[in-house]
């Protein structure tokens, strides 16, 4: 008696997990309609308890699926992807290039870098013509901000460098002694002494005459 109890109560609970995660009578299958490239959601809605990854459950859904990544098995359904674990099937990350038939009605369609990806959770998909499935593919990294760029500002005019006036004086410049074949001359009411094209003004440093060449 104790042992029928038993089988009773054990089937009775994997009816009831069956049950938890099977979807409405009234859900299409498929989760997609479609007709050439656009692809439209249809209704449908899960009565089984929220999952999440790391969620244990004791029986993978009605109608799940296999799919297999890199020889290892998972089992997909609702957007969720399982493995079989030591207490059941626990609910793991999206396995990238895992590829997938349908995708629930709630998923993000995203647009970056001209790229369409859909979002589910924190799954990315992409859509493949070639083999009319969803790949899961590593999220997309945003593109970023263009920086505005500063030109440098222009370097600054080297000083100008004075021409040197006639026979290579530059005015401001001091000479100790007069060139040869210098001329005196009185211009204002101030003694200059001329030689080519440059004057030279009389003046006192340390003690000493010197010629500062002015430009007159």
């Amino acid at each position: 008696m104790k042992l029928l109890n038993s089988i009773l109560g054990a089937s009775a609970f994997l009816a009831l997990a069956t049950f938890a995660f099977a979807f409405s009578p009234s859900a299409d299958a498929s989760g997609y309609e479609r007709g050439g490239d656009h692809h439209h959601h249809r209704g449908g809605y899960y009565r089984g308890p929220r999952v999440s990854i790391g969620f244990v459950a004791p029986a993978l859904p009605l109608g799940h699926v296999r799919v297999a990544v890199g020889g290892r098995p998972y089992y997909y359904h609702g957007g969720h992807f399982y493995r079989h674990g030591p207490r059941g099937y626990v609910v793991v990350a999206a396995p990238l290039g895992a590829s997938v038939v349908t995708l629930p009605a709630s998923v993000v369609q995203v647009q970056l870098g001209g790229v369409t990806y859909y979002q589910y959770g924190n799954a990315y998909y992409q859509w493949v013509p070639a083999t009319r499935t969803y790949v899961v593919v590593a999220p997309p990294v945003p593109a970023p901000a263009p920086v505005a760029v500063v030109p440098a500002p222009a370097p600054a005019p080297a000083p100008a460098t004075p021409n040197p006036g006639p026979n290579g004086f530059l005015p401001g410049q001091v000479v100790e002694t007069l060139p040869t074949g210098y001329a005196a001359e009185v211009i204002n009411g101030i003694q200059y002494y001329r030689y080519g094209g440059n004057h030279f003004l009389p003046t006192q440093r340390d003690g000493h005459e010197v010629y500062v060449v002015v430009k007159l």
